[in-house]
């Protein structure tokens, strides 16, 4: 009896043991005040460590466990932890905005861009809008082309845009796009196009005039279009993905919303494309 009575104790003492020890590791997994300073003091930014927080807590909401009484806080302070952090750190929940509509509210989804019509690129966890601006520059090319072959090769109408490169410079070979198209629009609005650098401008084609043996057209020139996959994902959104690298160059994004006819007397008429430019710049 007495065997038995020590093996017990042994077998409740080993039990004890191990549940200590687990409840040790589980507490050492759990992001504390000290995690918080200690990446802080680290130098990740501010942004990186409420990504954290919110990820942990919406996985296990018992991953985390933060002192923020007032001598917590107090501590916090003392470690240089900015009140962005502090903040999401008493409250981990991302709240989603919600906006009017229509006269209706409507909640906003945290993965996906804003519900304002443009172009985004998904720069990790942001959405960095690329500003469009309307077609309001061409010009006339193909003039010496023409007047060599005397008139029986046709001109052709070039939108620019002024400036080298553009202000948007993308990080990746291969980016990822959201579309917010305009209501009752869709992906197949929109393309997308390596641009011509020629001196202090960018350059595309938007359409050709007629040449003394045929009509000219509206219509971006095939050999510079780029084909992309455009995914349905939200309620005028769609996610666009390219399956090829990009090469360093000048890009942009064309939605159409029209054309015109131009008319130049002796070489005939031709057409022309209308519609807002969205672009973004590839670095070496």
């Amino acid at each position: 009896m007495k065997t038995i009575s020590l093996l017990l104790t042994f077998c409740v003492l080993e039990l004890a043991s191990m549940s200590a020890a687990q409840d040790a590791a589980t507490l050492h997994q759990r992001l504390t005040n000290r995690d918080i300073i200690g990446m802080v003091q680290a130098g990740i930014s501010d942004g990186v460590i409420t990504t954290k927080i919110r990820a942990m807590s919406a996985s296990n909401p018992a991953s985390i466990s933060f002192d923020t009484s007032a001598e917590g806080l107090k501590a916090l302070k003392a470690g240089n932890v900015s009140e962005t952090v502090i903040e999401v750190m008493i409250s981990p929940i991302q709240s989603q905005p919600t906006v009017i509509t229509n006269g209706a509210a409507m909640t906003l989804d945290p993965n996906l861009p804003p519900p304002e019509v443009g172009v985004y690129w998904k720069d990790g966890t942001r959405y960095v809008r690329i500003e469009g601006q309307a077609l309001s520059q061409t010009k006339i090319g193909g003039k010496a082309g023409s007047m060599f072959t005397y008139g029986f090769r046709g001109l052709h109408w070039d939108a620019y845009l002024n400036g080298p490169t553009s202000s948007h410079i993308l990080k990746e070979r291969r980016p990822v796009f959201y579309l917010y198209v305009p209501d009752g629009g869709s992906s197949s609005d929109y393309s997308l196009m390596k641009l011509n650098k020629k001196g202090n401008r960018r350059e595309f084609q938007i359409g050709s005039l007629s040449g003394k043996m045929g009509g000219g057209k509206a219509g971006l020139k095939p050999d510079k279009e780029i084909t992309f996959a455009a995914e349905h994902v939200g309620i005028r959104t769609y996610k666009v993905t390219i399956d090829q690298d990009l090469q360093p160059g000048e890009y942009a994004f064309f939605m159409a919303t029209g054309e015109q006819v131009e008319s130049t007397g002796r070489q005939g008429t031709g057409g022309a494309m209308t519609g807002r430019l969205y672009d973004f710049s590839l670095p070496e």
